[in-house]
């Protein structure tokens, strides 16, 4: 084998290697029962408290995003499509806001939602690391069961149709 192949099959090995580890790298953890996030309370945009436990024993999607996200702002009109179309059947969205409190008022005002949201700020990262999340990203949306067990999560911006998808598998 003459030394050109040889260097060549050694890049081309260590490129998969660098690619197999990027995916591992961002691929979800498995999360635990998820059940602790419904004990919790945070104030929505208009600083009265929104206590999670409202969405307890539903099909609940947890969407952790920001402000200043592009992908989160895009997906917010599908999520907030999702939430008024299935928040009758026991399906609800909840937003949790990595952001201060002053800019998600600002925001909302010009982009409303039909989901409740609440203002998490920097425990959001915390939050979804505890959810699943590998890395600290935005947008992060996992779905939680009745029982309280996470059954899928997403790291980036998600389509109303794979959220449908989800819920369909979920039921």
């Amino acid at each position: 084998m003459s030394s050109k192949k040889a260097v060549a099959i050694i890049v081309v090995l260590a490129l998969l290697a660098g690619i197999g580890l990027g995916v591992w790298r961002l691929s979800p953890n498995p999360a635990p029962s998820a059940g602790w996030l419904f004990e919790l309370s945070y104030p929505q945009p208009d600083g009265q408290p929104l206590r999670l436990s409202q969405a307890r024993g539903q099909l609940t999607v947890v969407n952790f995003w920001a402000t200043w996200c592009p992908p989160c702002v895009e997906e917010m009109p599908e999520l907030s499509r999702i939430h008024t179309q299935m928040s009758s059947s026991d399906v609800k969205v909840l937003g949790l806001a990595v952001d201060s409190p002053s800019q998600v008022k600002a925001f909302l005002q010009d982009t409303p939602v039909s989901y409740p949201i609440a203002i998490v700020g920097a425990a959001g990262s915390e939050m979804a690391k505890k959810l699943g999340a590998s890395v600290d990203a935005l947008p992060y949306t996992v779905m939680i069961d009745a029982q309280g067990r996470v059954t899928h999560q997403k790291l980036g911006r998600i389509k109303e149709d794979e959220l449908r998808t989800w819920i369909k598998e979920a039921k």
